[in-house]
């Protein structure tokens, strides 16, 4: 492997073992994906299979790395990380998880490495954990899309991404080179209000259920139940501060709606919904409702 760094002998994966990546970036909108991927180390054991060199993957004038002062003496630096664990659930099979900063570098090397572990520990599987912002309410369940190089696990486990040419993430990237192997890949991504910049816990408890789902993994979501009714409250209260956003909500609850009833009457395929055909013009002032909640949210805190 040229850029993994294994921390010792690659240990035994079981049957079937599955790989799950999750990193920060513009696919990770809330941090749903990381967040869903950090609660799967602190929930079940975990052996540190190895680390990527951060010193090939970052530049570190864009992802500084963070440096504590203490009355003039220097602490040691935190570098960005890309790393690689095994977790071993008490059911379903392994999981090798790759979590951490998203590489600004050597993409394809880094999906290259993966595939030889991958290879190396028999991992026939991979899901991307992730999210983007889109035009989607709060007062509605997370709304899950999905990509796979399976058309049944697309059927089964969310609705297909819709067609669209966009920038990729390296999360993307890896997904596509690891399909590319013959591994059976399936990436999956919260939707979530596009209104909303801070952490958005709902969207990291929808993709561990949805992983749950597929994998087996009993994983305890639980936890998350305070942090989500307490965002709801606060956004409930931002709403209700101000009619545009109001009525920007009740808009957003129509067509999210519309595109359920859609579905109910399987109509999806041949004559996609509103919500799946909108434009970034028909979402009316998106930037400035987002500053308005955010100021709200601010104000809250202070």
């Amino acid at each position: 492997m040229r850029l993994l760094r294994l921390a010792a002998d690659l240990p035994d994966a079981g049957p079937d073992p599955v790989i799950v990546v999750a990193l920060d970036g513009w696919t990770d909108a809330g941090a749903a994906g990381t967040t869903a991927a950090e609660l799967l180390l602190d929930q079940f054991e975990v052996t540190e299979l190895g680390v990527f060199d951060p010193d090939a993957l970052f530049d570190y004038r864009d992802r500084r790395p963070v440096l504590e002062i203490d009355r003039g003496q220097l602490g040691v630096p935190r570098w960005p990380e890309l790393h690689v664990d095994l977790v071993t659930p008490p059911a379903g099979p392994k999981l090798v998880v790759v979590g951490g900063a998203e590489p600004d570098l050597r993409w394809r090397a880094v999906a290259d490495d993966l595939i030889e572990l991958a290879e190396a520990l028999g991992v026939g599987r991979y899901v991307g954990l992730g999210s983007i912002p889109g035009p989607i309410p709060h007062t509605r369940p997370v709304q899950l899309i999905s990509t796979s190089s399976d058309t049944d696990l697309l059927a089964r486990f969310g609705r297909p991404h819709e067609q669209v040419v966009v920038p990729a993430s390296c999360q993307v990237a890896i997904e596509a080179q690891l399909r590319t192997a013959g591994l059976t890949t399936l990436g999956l991504w919260a939707r979530l209000p596009h209104y909303v910049a801070t952490d958005y816990p709902a969207a990291s408890k929808a993709l561990l259920e949805r992983l749950s789902a597929y994998t087996g993994t009993p994983v305890d979501v639980s936890g998350f139940e305070d942090a989500i009714e307490e965002q709801r409250v606060q956004l409930d209260e931002a709403a209700a501060a101000s009619e545009e956003i109001t009525e920007h909500v009740r808009g957003l609850e129509a067509m999210y709606d519309a595109v359920l009833e859609a579905e109910r009457q399987q109509q999806l395929d041949a004559e996609p919904g509103p919500l799946q055909g909108m434009t970034p013009e028909q979402v009316p002032s998106g930037d400035e409702i987002a500053a308005e909640v955010e100021r709200f949210l601010r104000g809250r805190a202070d």
